[in-house]
Order: structure tokens, then C-alpha cells, then sequence
């Protein structure tokens, strides 16, 4: 009888356990990622925040741009916006390659992306 009532009282609290974790898990997936995961996960692996890589630093991204429209527009569609503009040209041809482009990332997003970047320190 003692080990019935242990089974029960370890299931019962794995069983609670669980449904805690799924709450939790449903709770922190709609919570939308800092710049710093945004980043990581879209940018990474071309830039980096204070210096150039593969593609430019994106400390300051925002004051190189003389329209902030067209900077969300490059990030989004960059062959769009090179063929169109001379900045976006020059930046294609110094870094030899064309930016991948990243359509679901939202005005905020980059926005998220960029302040992350700026207030990055090693």
C-alpha cells in the first residue's frame, strides 16, 4: 500500500510538473526575442556589432543610412534596394556579395537588431 501511494504522489507531481512546463512554454513562445538572439540568429554569421566580417558592422548601421526606410528595405530585399541605390551599390561591391535577405524581420525587429549593436561593448 506504501508503494502505491508513492507511485501516485510521483506521478501526480511529474503530471504537474508537466503541465507547468507547457504553460511556461506557451507563456515565453509568443514573447518576441531581443536584439541580441534577433541578431545572433539573422545576422551572425556576417557581421558583428563593432567591426567588420564578411559584411559591415552594424555599430552605427543607422547613421550611415540617409533614409531609414531604405535601410529597413536593403535588410529585407537588398537586390531591390543595390539596384536602385548608390550606398546600397557601394556596399555590395566592397564587400563582393549581396546580403541574404531577411523578409520576416519587422521594422522593430531591426530596429531591435540595430540598438543592440550600438550599445555593444566586449
Amino acid at each position: 500500500m506504501k508503494n502505491l501511494v508513492l507511485l501516485v504522489t510521483v506521478f501526480i507531481m511529474f503530471s504537474c510538473n508537466n503541465n507547468a512546463g507547457n504553460k511556461t512554454t506557451e507563456q515565453t513562445a509568443s514573447v518576441k526575442p531581443g536584439g541580441e538572439l534577433l541578431f545572433k540568429n539573422n545576422c551572425a554569421s556576417c557581421h558583428r556589432p563593432d567591426k567588420d566580417f564578411t559584411g559591415p558592422a552594424l555599430k552605427g548601421a543607422k547613421d550611415r543610412w540617409a533614409d531609414k526606410n531604405l535601410l529597413y528595405d536593403f535588410v529585407r530585399d537588398p537586390a531591390t534596394v543595390i539596384s536602385n541605390d548608390k550606398y546600397a551599390r557601394a556596399l555590395q561591391q566592397k564587400y563582393a556579395g549581396i546580403m541574404t535577405a531577411s523578409p520576416q524581420l519587422t521594422n522593430a525587429d531591426i530596429d531591435a537588431i540595430l540598438d543592440y549593436c550600438n550599445s555593444y561593448t566586449q
